[in-house]
């Protein structure tokens, strides 16, 4: 019973440990188009949506970073990063998302009469992370890079 109270306790200074550490997160300026690093006690994982080219119009759009606070996830994204163990670990989570918005937009025409225009459907690709600086806004590549050089670093100075 000991153990049980023990584990408890342990388990309840983790999460207050945690939740009192602030995540660090690239984020961009939209004011200046520089991308800065924010502090903030709410964020709860960093998100990147790395550079991408337009199928249709081959234009590229750059990255865009920025930080989560809980109350902006939408998926249960923690139960990922809570299966990391000493041998194993989630670094991040990149998600390929369909928007069908011509569907929705039907839903929205038949509420009301003011949406007169289908939007097209689209596509979203975006990652998401819980260490500090997780989200560079490079393109794919390098960014998948310096995170595994970033937490090889970090398990080798635990060891």
């Amino acid at each position: 019973m000991k153990l049980f109270y023990f584990v408890q306790v342990v388990s309840i200074g983790c999460i207050f440990v945690r939740t009192t550490v602030a995540l660090t997160c690239f984020e961009n300026n939209e004011e200046t188009g520089e991308t800065v690093e924010v502090e903030n006690d709410e964020f709860v994982y960093c998100r990147l949506f790395p550079a991408s080219r337009h199928p249709e119009t081959g234009e590229i759009k750059k990255a865009k970073a920025d930080g989560l606070k809980h109350e902006e996830v939408d998926g249960p994204f923690e139960e990922f990063f809570e299966l990391s163990t000493s041998y194993y670990q989630i670094l991040n989570i990149c998600l390929y998302e369909k928007y069908d918005f011509p569907k929705m937009w039907k839903l929205m025409r038949n509420a009301s009469s003011k949406f007169q225009k289908s939007p097209k459907i689209e596509y979203q690709f975006r990652c998401l992370c819980n260490t500090d600086r997780c989200n560079t806004p490079t393109n794919l590549e390098p960014y998948l890079v310096k995170l595994r050089n970033e937490k090889a670093d970090n398990l080798l100075q635990q060891e």
